[in-house]
């Protein structure tokens, strides 16, 4: 019998760290799903509209209050303050309100969270006892109060909308690294006897930064996102290939084994969409534009010198247009919300960036190849406006 308790004893120390963090888990699971609160719901009355506005303070705490508007004069008055604390594994529910517990704040616990929505319970208060909140589908909450009055039951119940928001604005600052390549498609030059014979570029990633600014315009009602950036891209790719040219009186061989370095303004419109709704996750995709503010080689690079025809600097046309696409991760907002995100993505160049593969090719049927930069980046960046 001993050995059975003390088998019991160190099943139940093991177990219970575990089950104490699968708690902690649980409750802050329970108040992400409630910071769907965070915003402004509104509901018409006769005497005058009432509000419950919702703000969240940090990433444990909703802080809350009830508002009318009076119909005869447009004045506002307070009906009650509330606030949501996670502490641990326990999610509290204080309710502040003229004429309750001497006017001080009442706590209520958070007893069920399911379908029926989000129950906090005080039965040692006669009204109210329950105080109930739930989504009825992504635009209305009901919220439930009963309590006792003497023996009597008595019950109200709410409905909500949520009031648009009106849009805000963030400007932004994002640093980051990326990798580039060149991509070449299309038919280049290949017989034995045109004025210019071409081999494929062979090509390979390497490392470059970016720098730049986001003015973020979030619409109302936060369905709308759209990011307006200008910035600085330093891209570096490498590349292998030779040609040969001919002209009426020798030959000239062609040889690239260089690495480039480009200095690119960019100027670019990215829609951005959350995953889901209140979430951390969101998708971005759309245009941007880029102008070459400079561009050169470093590796073997014949014949070298000035000639126009095979200087490096001039191996790629000034203006390019693409494609932008990629995933970013916004962190949960702290006492000093700076709106920290990390993002990734692609960029598509669409632009013929080739000034020196069709320099000498007459048909451009027959010479329409393309060379175009690509690659992935990975930033961060911070909201100045929360500084």
């Amino acid at each position: 019998m001993l050995f059975v308790r003390r088998c019991t004893c160190t099943v139940l120390c093991t177990l219970l760290p575990w089950l104490l963090a699968a708690q902690i888990e649980e409750a802050r699971q329970i108040f992400r799903e409630l910071r769907v609160l965070d915003g402004v719901w509104f509901m018409a009355q006769d005497r005058g509209d009432r509000l419950e506005i919702w703000k969240l303070e940090n990433d444990s705490t909703l802080v809350g209050r009830e508002v009318r508007i009076k119909a005869e004069d447009g004045d506002t008055v307070l009906l009650r303050s509330m606030r949501i604390e996670r502490r641990g594994d326990t999610i509290m529910y204080y309710l502040t309100q003229r004429g309750l517990n001497n006017n001080r704040p009442v706590p209520y616990e958070l007893v069920l969270a399911d379908r029926e929505g989000y129950w906090f319970e005080n039965l040692d208060q006669d009204n109210p006892q329950k105080i109930r909140y739930r989504l009825l589908g992504r635009r209305e909450l009901q919220l439930y109060i009963e309590g006792k009055r003497g023996s009597r039951t008595i019950t109200e119940d709410y409905v909500y909308e949520r009031e648009f928001t009106p849009p805000s604005t963030e400007f932004r600052l994002r640093g980051g690294v990326n990798a580039f390549t060149i991509r070449a498609t299309g038919n280049f030059p290949a017989s034995d006897n045109p004025d210019f014979v071409a081999r494929n570029p062979q090509v390979g990633p390497a490392l470059g930064w970016e720098l730049g600014s986001q003015f973020r315009l979030k619409g109302a009602g936060s369905f709308l996102i759209v990011n307006f950036e200008l910035g600085l891209i330093g891209k570096s790719a490498r590349s292998k290939a030779s040609f040969t040219a001919f002209t009426d009186t020798n030959t000239i061989s062609y040889v690239r084994d260089v690495r480039y370095h480009q200095v690119w303004a960019i100027l670019a419109a990215v829609p951005e969409v959350y995953l889901w709704r209140e979430g951390n996750f969101s998708v971005m995709a759309g245009p941007y534009y880029g102008r070459l503010l400079f561009s050169g080689a470093s590796g073997e690079e014949k014949p070298a010198g000035e000639n126009r025809l095979f200087d490096a600097n001039n191996d790629f046309k000034s203006s390019d247009f693409g494609l932008i696409a990629g995933l970013q991760y916004r962190f949960k907002p702290g006492k000093k919300d700076l709106g920290s995100a990390i993002g990734l993505r692609a960029n598509w160049g669409l632009s013929d960036l080739d000034a020196l593969y069709s320099r000498h090719c007459r048909d451009r049927a027959f010479c329409n190849g393309r060379i175009s930069m690509q690659g992935i980046s990975l930033y961060y960046s911070i909201n100045l406006l929360g500084i």
